[in-house]
């Protein structure tokens, strides 16, 4: 009797081991379109930011920028030839003048939304100094304090080097 037990109850233990088990590709397909979609929208709210137009000015000195979390992009482009004023774009909206009532307000508004906002210019490097001083001026109207310039690591070679902000 007591081996007719024991076989039953190793008929119990035993695991169907005739297939392996299946790996499930439809999971995976759904996480890694959710995380690509995730990747896409970032990646373009970041490339709306930037002008690729500007030729940033080269600094040998540079430092990589270590947080992006606050930052409010504005550029300055420049065409000497049919203007002598820059113009500014922040956030996809173009505004006429650095001291525009517009912008001060846009810089208000960022401000207020988030404290620690400061700004980063990216100002072409032909730009006079008048429109990056009127800039700055009207940061300081917003009330925004810090300011910080993009410019390319490496002196010299605009296409090569990589972009970098120096803080002032």
């Amino acid at each position: 009797m007591a081996s007719n037990a024991i076989k039953r109850q190793r008929k119990r233990r035993r695991v169907d081991t005739d297939g392996d088990p299946e790996f499930q590709v439809a999971p995976m397909v759904d996480v890694l379109l959710v995380l690509m979609l995730f990747f896409m929208a970032i990646t373009s709210t970041e490339v709306l930011k930037k002008d690729p137009n500007l030729q940033l000015a080269d600094a040998k000195n540079a430092k990589k920028p270590e947080n992006h979390k606050h930052e409010l992009t504005v550029n300055i482009s420049w065409n000497g030839i049919d203007n002598s004023v820059g113009e500014i774009s922040m956030n996809g909206k173009t505004y006429p003048s650095a001291t525009d009532p517009g912008l001060i307000g846009a810089l208000s508004a960022e401000r207020a939304r988030d404290p620690a906002a400061y700004v980063l210019i990216r100002a072409d490097k032909n730009t006079e100094y008048s429109n990056i001083s009127d800039l700055m001026s009207s940061c300081a109207s917003a009330g925004i304090s810090t300011v910080t310039f993009a410019v390319l690591i490496g002196g010299g070679n605009n296409s090569a080097a990589a972009p970098a902000s120096a803080a002032n």
